[in-house]
């Protein structure tokens, strides 16, 4: 066939360009160490290589968020170390004033120095982070949580806990609300609190309630302890929400000598000194209880029998929210409620007299009966409402101490009146000296997993890394030798090319 001379040349052209494209392409990938120039040379890995990039800058910026969680957290931890001091000061303080050595004025004084500590509490409650948020106002971060209204310190946040997003999967608070550390018991808490009616006369003293059986029937309920003479009283009996439960009756009570009263249920109380007719001391829980269970028809002249708290017996069957009627008709209980959808449900429940325990099976809930009660008895067992539980407000509590101790002791009235708010400050500041301690628990618990999760992420870098390394680094010795062989190619189709234009029929010979 023939050629022609211009192809001789555009073929010969054709083929430099081509080994010179190929040759500027490794000196790309040698100037920059990448494999990958454009997505062309590999668009499989490419692909990957976006998608683990996302990943890497998505693990980065989890690695922030774990540095703001970690420092808020620090602050807080801080915080509440400062406040364990504090509050381990203001119980050394109160002590002190039990001393019966001490004079009006004295104790005056001290009044004094337990103002200063109250200030110093609100300072902390009203600390903030590095960034001006507040740190124990829930989600409010620009509202001071703790404000004085109306002479008492109140809180003005809300319930919601700022939490930052830690992992692909985990939310972790950065602070805690301060409603949760400074006026509530720790989550859990069994206990009672004591305290002496304002209107006493007498000399009475109420001492620190005690649980003789943690599982009891009356645990959860609260007692007022009636005065009718100074020998005789009356136990009146309430459940979370206020409603009477049952009474009894007491006697036997010796004045000026330290008695052991049985409240009923698994709790007892120490009452002494001289309580006048018509002293009350109420024995109040540090929590509500779950359910409350309280009589809504007393059938003719009978009493209500003795009631306990409920307890859950299968949470699996336990419907939220729910509220149970229970009859008697003098030989069946009866159980009504409505179940999620709306709908009327009607079961029964069964009494066993040895243990005087009245189960609801299907329920999953079981609740004390002190005897069988007469036809027509009814009753209500209902989930108990949120806010109910005992007021713990610290501020309130150093409050009425600082009053008492500036108001001095008086009479013996006013002195065993003294040692009641004494005992009654002593116990709520021991509940929120706990529950401050459960709270800095609960942040040092973060701080391990703030670490736990900074480990993962350091090893999911170190993953994402050498994975991209193997789609995108260049492999410099091969680079090296195909740059050499490119080069050599490059000379040769120009030495060809050289050779090739060179020939012509003037410059052959016969």
């Amino acid at each position: 066939m023939r050629i022609s001379s211009s192809l001789f040349f555009q073929t010969g052209l054709n083929s430099i360009n081509a080994q010179q494209s190929d040759l500027m392409h490794i000196y790309q990938q040698v100037a920059s160490g990448q494999r990958m120039v454009t997505p062309a040379d590999d668009p499989l890995a490419a692909a990957q290589a976006v998608n683990i990039s996302q990943s890497q800058s998505l693990n980065a910026r989890f690695d922030a968020n774990r540095s703001v969680l970690n420092r808020n957290l620090g602050l807080e931890e801080n915080t509440l170390n400062s406040v364990t001091l504090l509050l381990q000061d203001v119980k050394t303080r109160l002590v002190e004033a039990g001393n019966g050595t001490m004079s009006d004025v004295d104790r005056a004084t001290l009044g004094n120095v337990l103002k200063e500590a109250r200030t110093n509490l609100l300072g902390l409650a009203n600390a903030t982070d590095g960034s001006g948020q507040y740190l124990f106002s829930g989600a409010r971060g620009d509202v001071s949580p703790f404000q004085e209204v109306g002479g008492k310190v109140v809180y003005m946040g809300d319930s919601n806990q700022r939490k930052i997003q830690a992992d692909q999967t985990r939310q972790i608070a950065s602070s805690d609300v301060g409603s949760d550390i400074f006026g509530r018991a720790a989550p859990g808490t069994q206990g009672y609190l004591t305290r002496a009616d304002s209107n006493n006369t007498g000399s009475g003293t109420v001492g620190k309630p005690t649980l003789t059986d943690p599982g009891g029937y009356g645990v959860g309920n609260t007692f007022i302890v009636n005065f009718t003479s100074p020998t005789s009283y009356s136990v009146d009996v309430l459940d979370a929400a206020g409603n009477s439960v049952y009474e009894f009756v007491g006697s036997g009570f010796t004045p000026g000598k330290v008695n052991t009263i049985t409240l009923q249920g698994g709790v007892q109380v120490e009452l002494g000194g001289n309580p006048a007719t018509g002293d009350k001391f109420t024995i109040e829980p540090v929590s509500a209880p779950g359910y409350t269970a309280y009589p809504t028809t007393v059938p003719g002249p009978s009493t209500a029998p003795i009631m306990g708290t409920p307890k859950v017996v299968d949470a699996s069957k336990v419907l939220p929210n729910t509220s149970y009627q229970v009859g008697f008709d003098g030989t069946d209980y009866t159980v009504s409620y409505s179940d999620l959808d709306g709908n009327p449900v009607t079961s029964t429940a069964s009494f066993d007299p040895a243990t005087n325990m009245l189960s609801l099976t299907n329920e999953g809930l079981e609740v004390y009966l002190g005897t069988s009660p007469d036809s027509g008895f009814e009753f209500t067992i209902e989930p108990t409402a949120d806010g109910v539980n005992t007021d713990l407000n610290i501020f309130d509590t150093l409050d009425g101490i600082i009053a008492a101790l500036e108001n001095g002791t008086g009479g013996t009235a006013g002195g065993a009146q003294f040692q009641n708010m004494l005992a009654t400050a002593l116990q709520r500041i021991d509940v929120n000296y706990n529950n401050v301690l459960t709270v800095r628990s609960s942040v040092g618990a973060r701080m391990n997993e703030v670490d736990a999760l900074n480990a993962n992420g350091a090893q999911r870098h170190l993953s994402y890394t050498n994975q991209l390394s193997k789609l995108e680094d260049l492999d410099y010795y091969a680079a090296t030798a195909q740059l050499q062989l490119r080069t050599s190619a490059l000379e040769a189709a120009a030495m060809a090319f050289k050779k090739i234009q060179a020939t012509s029929l003037f410059n052959m010979t016969q």
